[in-house]
């Protein structure tokens, strides 16, 4: 070995292990941070005169209302980027966020003089209920990509998730404001016996360990995020110690610490996600079956015949005006009527895809569907303009690769592959005003559809012919 190798080799161990202290020190450090505010509330139970009474309830009120509102929205934002990407992890984190906001603005609600006069027990347990639920979300999350499987069954049923942390919210408002058993009457938590004291115990349990598989999961690729996302999980489970420790101490300072660390820990969240790019704020928290997977697709792509001539001898204005009056009956007919998304309108030409997440097994009916009655509008507004350009689509079906590209700035999830290729060179096959389908496409479809054969057609790009159809009518 040469003098050079024995110094490079020096050199790559002296970094690993500068790295592992450093690894080491942060985690020393992160756990020193993580145990102060349990020092703090046992210092507080332990020396009465450091926990006194501190009794505000439009104070109350206010922080509880405002932080139970950020918490919601949160969760409103992650459930859109999840709808967006059909990513189950971030679907389930927006419905722990939700869960959380919605029953602390339930407890600011049930603060004394807001809408009732004195303190009912539903209201006061309102908090450590919602965690509870946001809990057994929040641990979902956490291990979901353990079985990659299920993630598109929760997206499927996203909607009925959502629906059901909604009617839990309402219910134990209306619960708690009639009075019903065992939630009735005034009192403190105590009057719900062991039921706040089971829930500390559980949600503390699952907040652990999910702020452990968090860590375990990103540890080697950390980003602001995900450590915003364990350290909110760290304090829930601190705050669900105080729930359990502070018993009869209502309105004491202890009392208020474990609700400081509920409102620290969305802070925490807000602000990361706030720092994040605009566009895609929880990508960083995405599945890896959302960054990469191969999917079962149709692809419709849509094109102008002889705009390039139409354009040039044409104004500006009246270029503009065909591309609004198409693309405007493009986009909802089909992404409302027949579920597909729109990936992109580049100048004259659109791509849309159907299936992308996992979630249309009839997508080559719906892609083929959409095609014509795409050409059925546009046929209507042909006839009131003539000089204008005719739309051709190609429509393809198969497996393509959806992956991640880019970065902050610009993040985009295009569908690549073979079946994306060759339905683009299908739509330019096609004839103006009329849809040609691949044979991929064609076999998926029902009895009776009337298609004109196109076998054997040259494509650019393929070595071997393909055949495709004229798609006339699916029944």
């Amino acid at each position: 070995m040469t003098l050079v190798d024995t110094r490079e080799r020096t050199r790559v161990v002296d970094g690993g292990r500068r790295r592992r202290a450093r690894r080491g020190a942060l985690v020393a450090g992160s756990l020193v941070v993580a145990v102060l505010p349990l020092v703090g509330l046992a210092s507080l139970l332990l020396r009465s005169r450091l926990d006194p009474d501190i009794e505000n309830y439009r104070l109350h009120f206010v922080v509880f209302g405002i932080v139970g509102a950020t918490a919601f929205l949160l969760g409103y934002a992650a459930g859109e980027a999840a709808n967006r990407r059909g990513d189950a992890r971030v679907l389930l984190l927006s419905l722990a966020f939700m869960a959380t906001g919605g029953f602390l603005g339930v407890h600011a609600l049930g603060t004394p003089g807001i809408l009732f006069v004195d303190e009912r027990g539903g209201f006061q347990v309102a908090i450590p209920v919602g965690l509870l639920v946001a809990a057994v979300f929040a641990t979902a999350s956490a291990f979901v990509d353990l079985r990659p499987e299920l993630a598109p069954w929760l997206i499927r049923r996203r909607q009925l998730f959502t629906g059901a942390v909604l009617l839990a919210m309402g219910a134990w408002f209306a619960w708690a404001g009639v009075g019903l058993p065992p939630l009735g009457g005034s009192g403190s938590e105590a009057a719900t016996d062991g039921l706040v004291l089971t829930i500390a115990v559980a949600g503390t349990a699952m907040y652990a360990l999910s702020a452990v598989r968090y860590w375990r999961i990103y540890r080697h690729r950390w980003n602001l995020v995900p450590g915003a996302v364990i350290a909110c999980f760290v304090l829930l489970a601190e705050a669900m110690v105080g729930v359990a420790v502070t018993g009869e101490r209502a309105w004491h300072a202890s009392w208020w610490e474990w609700h400081g660390l509920i409102v620290t820990a969305y802070l925490l969240i807000g602000l990361a996600v706030r720092r994040e790019w605009r566009d895609e704020r929880f990508r960083h928290l995405y599945l890896p079956s959302t960054r990469e997977r191969h999917q079962e697709i149709s692809v419709l792509f849509g094109d102008l015949v002889g705009f390039t001539s139409f354009a040039e001898r044409s104004t500006p204005a009246e270029v503009a005006a065909v591309l609004n009056a198409y693309w405007s009956i493009t986009a909802p007919l089909v992404t409302r009527r027949f579920g597909g998304e729109v990936e992109k309108f580049i100048g004259d030409g659109m791509v849309a895809v159907f299936n992308t997440r996992g979630d249309q097994p009839d997508h080559a009916v719906r892609a083929s569907r959409a095609a014509l009655a795409l050409q059925g509008e546009l046929a209507r507004v042909a006839r009131r303009h003539p000089e204008w350009p005719s739309l051709r689509v190609g429509v393809n079906s198969g497996e393509a690769m959806l992956r991640e590209v880019g970065g902050d700035g610009h993040v985009a999830y295009p569908l690549v592959g073979d079946t994306v290729n060759t339905g683009a060179r299908l739509e330019s096959l096609a004839p103006a005003g009329g849809v040609l389908i691949g044979a991929r496409t064609y076999v998926q479809l029902p009895a009776g559809t009337v298609v004109e054969p196109r076998l054997g057609l040259r494509v650019k790009g393929k070595d071997e012919p393909v055949n495709a159809f004229v798609l006339l009518a699916v029944p």
